[in-house]
């Protein structure tokens, strides 16, 4: 051997020395690889969560725009629908305030006059009151009658005909219901 056992030692750790230094310089330099990878990562995320949240905006305004579009057009089609239950309300008022002087003879009870949406203070209305010199009929129509519109006319609308209309309070007072 031409090299002695401290040369050896010496050479050996001198190349682990610069295994390390090489090791060491490529761990920098993959640290620093891995850091720009990122740096350009985070760049990415960065405009794509602007880009996100821009969308996102963008979408809420056309979701409230499509909203308030969606609420005029049900308005509009409440208004209309209203509009057809209104006219039939009116359609079905008319046929009866036209025919009940005649049906409430046809029962006996003669008529003189027929009001029609008479309204009392404080806006309680009676679709038709039909009155002679001593009765009172008063009707209220419906264009789809419900046990609880009976109920409600004759619990609550009819004893009040009188308080609403003193100048009925000596009348004999009925009550009828009239539907389509």
């Amino acid at each position: 051997m031409d090299e002695s056992f401290l040369d050896y030692l010496k050479r050996v750790t001198d190349e682990i020395r610069e295994i390390q230094k090489n090791s060491a310089a490529e761990s920098k330099a993959r640290i620093a690889e891995s850091k720009a990878r990122m740096d350009r990562f985070d760049e990415w995320l960065a405009k794509s969560s602007a880009e996100f949240d821009q969308r996102i905006r963008e979408n809420n305004e056309q979701i409230r725009k499509s909203r308030e579009e969606f609420n005029k057009s049900m308005a509009e089609v409440n208004r209309n629908l209203g509009g057809i239950g209104n006219t039939q309300g009116e359609i079905a008022e008319d046929l009866f305030r036209r025919n009940a002087q005649a049906a409430l003879n046809d029962y006996g009870i003669h008529i003189d006059q027929v009001h029609h949406n008479l309204r009392a203070t404080g806006g309680r209305e009676y679709d038709i009151v039909a009155v002679n010199a001593k009765q009172a009929v008063v009707i209220e129509i419906k264009t789809k009658l419900k046990a609880r519109d009976v109920e409600k006319f004759l619990q609550t609308q009819l004893p009040q005909f009188k308080t609403a209309f003193p100048e009925f309070r000596n009348y004999a007072v009925y009550g009828g219901m009239g539907a389509l």
